[in-house]
């Protein structure tokens, strides 16, 4: 899927941002990686704080170059907290 190798490198805990889900009922999903809760990481499929999110275990998950077109509209709507929170 990425990397030159082939290799799927987990995402490592703090290691927030775009990641895209490898297994689970939300494969093939990108979402918004954002926190952790004990040994799993908190991510937003929709609307990052406004939709639902879900847990995923990090080696479930892939880091990613990607513009999500909800995140997209909402760090357009809510500068001021893209900027309090450091959303790339």
């Amino acid at each position: 899927m990425s990397g030159m190798s082939g290799a799927v490198m987990a995402v490592r805990p703090g290691d927030y941002g775009p990641v895209l889900v490898l297994a689970g009922e939300h494969r093939d999903e990108v979402g918004y990686y954002d926190d952790d809760e004990g040994e799993t990481a908190v991510v937003y499929l929709g609307e990052p704080f406004a939709s639902d999110y879900v847990l995923i275990p990090h080696d479930k998950l892939e880091k990613v170059e990607a513009r999500s077109l909800q995140l997209e509209r909402w760090k357009r709507a809510y500068p001021w907290l893209v900027k309090y929170i450091g959303v790339p």
